[in-house]
């Protein structure tokens, strides 16, 4: 019996120990750079929102952080790489709205979109712009609608398949029983180089991207795909205001790897809602075109069954296709 009862306390004291150690891990975190996956070309709304916070919740974590662009795949292979990461803390993704959209689009993907990620917060979103290129012959919203009409297979980009732009798009298709060619592209900013080039013919993004090109006469705003009209374009009216009901905008929010350490969840948790309180971050995402959210986990994981809920409903109608181009 003394011999069990000296087993019983070894082994009490180890998973005491174990205990201790990993407390005393989880309050040392962190102790080297942590990563930043952005899931997407330099130059878009979630390539933004990673510099604005980055050194600001590096400073406020203690140690730097590495923004990292992976992008493809309409975010997935920088989604993958989050989820295969180790749940330490040390591995950060900002995810766009198409995380709502991958698992329903696209076959094989290495992980569970609702299990494999802790989303954090909801950080910003952004209204959705339309705007058309700067020679096409058209001013108002209802004017691309009779151009799409009169010439079948108008081609709109993307920032990427099943993206805010891409359901924004067909959801003006399925409006006005619209027959149009999409171009997906691995980012807002590559595809923004087309539309500049005068390769594609109209366009949905974020104002954030898009507004110094409306700017500078470049492109031309349509509509905005916002519940009211924009403080940065307030002259352009809303799409709801020709078709009701239609917005959907870009959101840009906080991940990791599910499974992290409490302590290590609630510090990042702290520091992400502390950065973004600070009035000069929330200064520099408004003045980007940039609405601030800086939600609650609850609320950003509510966003994102939402916005597949809406996917889902247009791949019934046949209108986004699961079979990516």
């Amino acid at each position: 019996m003394a011999f069990l009862n000296r087993r019983a306390f070894h082994a009490a004291l180890f998973t005491l120990c174990a205990s201790a150690s990993t407390w005393a891990g989880a309050q040392a975190y962190p102790q080297h750079p942590i990563r930043m996956i952005v899931p997407f070309a330099p130059g878009g709304a979630v390539d933004q929102t990673a510099r604005i916070i980055g050194t600001a919740l590096g400073d406020k974590l203690g140690q730097p952080i590495v923004i990292e662009n992976r992008p493809g795949a309409g975010g997935s292979i920088g989604a993958t790489e989050t989820a295969r990461a180790k749940p330490d803390g040390y591995t950060l993704m900002l995810a766009l709205d198409t995380q709502a959209a991958n698992y329903q689009i696209m076959k094989g993907l290495r992980y569970d979109t609702f299990k494999s990620f802790d989303y954090l917060n909801l950080l910003v979103t952004t209204p959705q712009v339309l705007v058309a290129k700067g020679d096409l012959p058209v001013k108002t919203l209802e004017d691309l609608i009779a151009y799409i009409k009169a010439h079948p297979g108008t081609t709109y980009g993307t920032s990427g398949l099943a993206s805010a732009g891409h359901i924004n798009s067909a959801q003006m298709a399925l409006a006005r029983n619209l027959q149009t060619t999409h171009a997906p592209y691995k980012g807002a900013a590559p595809m923004i180089t087309d539309l500049l080039g005068g390769h594609l013919d109209f366009a949905f993004a974020g104002v954030s991207v898009l507004h110094p090109h409306i700017q500078s006469g470049k492109v031309r705003a349509l509509a905005v795909g916002s519940s009211q009209r924009s403080a940065m374009l307030p002259g352009v009216p809303t799409m709801s205001e020709s078709i009701p009901g239609l917005e959907y905008p870009t959101w840009v929010g906080l991940t990791a790897p599910s499974g992290m350490p409490a302590e290590v969840r609630s510090k990042i948790l702290a520091a992400t809602n502390e950065v973004m309180r600070d009035p000069d971050i929330v200064k520099r995402f408004t003045q980007s075109g940039f609405d601030v959210v800086n939600s609650t986990p609850e609320a950003f994981k509510a966003r994102l069954e939402k916005d597949a809920a809406t996917l889902k409903e247009l791949i019934q109608k046949k209108v986004v296709t699961t079979d990516p181009a």
